[in-house]
Formats: structure tokens, sequence, C-alpha cells
């Protein structure tokens, strides 16, 4: 029996900037390899300061953001990036959280957040949230499903 590959890298195109920030070091790697693994560019960021620093050097095209954060959770890094760093209105926002309250879905809409994932994250519906963002980064145009 042969293994058939899962699906193809992306092409470079297709390729994106992700920026994964989570205070769980194993959980961040597991991450960072999957997104690799699946042709990005993911850049990898444990505490809301760093993820600031690594916005402003580098705008992603994606932030994967874990909300409970030690000391600047992810809520203040999303206004943060959407009110003070240029091109921070461009990039898609993802919540990436064990938080489930319908409050905590209401904060998130109103710090920026694009999306919304309860861990453990979905892996399908993380690829079209990925795919959404693919054809966001291609511009203007009708886009296939």
């Amino acid at each position: 029996m042969t293994m058939q590959p899962l699906e193809s890298s992306p092409t470079p195109q297709d390729q994106l900037r992700i920026l994964v920030v989570e205070d769980d070091p194993e959980s961040l790697q597991m991450m960072g390899a999957l997104l690799s693994l699946w042709g990005h560019e993911p850049n990898l960021a444990e505490a809301g300061p760093a993820a600031l620093a690594a916005v402003r050097a580098a705008m992603p095209d994606v932030i994967l953001l874990d909300l409970g954060l030690p000391g600047m959770d992810g809520f203040e890094v999303a206004r943060k990036v959407r009110r003070e760093v240029g091109g921070g209105e461009s990039v898609l926002i993802v919540a990436v959280t064990a938080f489930r309250s319908e409050e905590h879905q209401r904060l998130a809409r109103e710090a920026g957040f694009d999306h919304y994932l309860m861990k453990p994250v979905d892996i399908d519906t993380l690829r079209q949230v990925l795919a959404k963002a693919q054809r966001r980064a291609a511009g203007p145009g009708l886009h296939p499903v």
C-alpha cells in the first residue's frame, strides 16, 4: 500500500506569513511545525510584546493569537495591531483559545478579531480560514472556493 500526500505545498504566491502567538511552548512549536508542513512561513511568539515587535518588523498575512496570554492578553494585542501598527487593519487576526463563552467572543469581535477558533483547533476549520486568507492576500477579484 502506498501513502498519498495529504495535499501539495502551496505555491510561493499562496504561501502565507503567519504569526503564531501562544504561551504554551509545546502548542506553539506544534502549530509552527504544522504550518511549515503545509508550506507556510510561521513566525512564533510566546507573549504579547514579542508579538507586537514581530508585527512591526514584518507584517504577517495572518495572526493566530491565543487570548489567555500573561501580562498583555490577546485582546490587547489585537487592539494594538489594529490601531497602532501601520497596515494592521489588513492582517487577518484569528483567536485560538480555550475561552468558550459568548462574552469572550463578543470581546474578541470588539478587539478586532476576524475569526474565533476553539482549542483544540479543528484542522479542517483552520485550513478553511487559511484558504480565506490566501484569497484575501491575492487581492480583489473572483476566487474559487
